[in-house]
């Protein structure tokens, strides 16, 4: 039997820090793992990349990987702004990692508390996190798993 390794079409990186998102733009790639790379700057892009990708009927990202302080929206207000949408959120299959460089346990409680998000993980992310998060994608989405 061949088991072809896990991979994505899409990420959408949501951060206002340029540095960060050319990081894990640069590991993402580097995991061989993502086709596309996508990137917001906060919330608000965030929202309208999606609404974009809607109205064209091109396919959501599979993997969000959300800031939690940004400016004009923040990563808290995008997952409320997104949870609103419940048809939306119900026909994606799209995972969302919160990232943050945020020590306050009460920020990772939040974020693992709100039912969009299936993972807490502090910046910056690694390739083996890369690979993790590719194969729970693959495994939560999958018909085959």
């Amino acid at each position: 039997m061949n088991i072809q390794p896990a991979f994505l079409k899409s990420v959408l990186l949501v951060d206002d820090d340029k540095v960060t998102n050319l990081m894990h733009a640069r590991l993402i790639r580097r995991s061989g793992l993502v086709n596309s790379i996508e990137v917001a700057t906060d919330g608000i892009a965030a929202l309208q990349n999606l609404e974009e990708r809607r109205v064209k009927v091109t396919p959501m990202p599979e993997l969000i990987l959300l800031d939690i302080n940004m400016p004009r929206m923040d990563g808290f207000e995008f997952l409320e702004r997104y949870g609103r949408d419940a048809a939306h959120v119900e026909s994606t299959q799209t995972l969302i990692i919160m990232l943050s460089t945020s020590i306050l346990h009460a920020d990772q409680a939040r974020a693992e508390a709100d039912p969009n998000v299936h993972k807490f993980v502090s910046k910056p992310i690694k390739i083996s996190q890369i690979q993790s998060l590719v194969a729970a994608h693959h495994a939560h989405f999958s018909p085959d798993a």
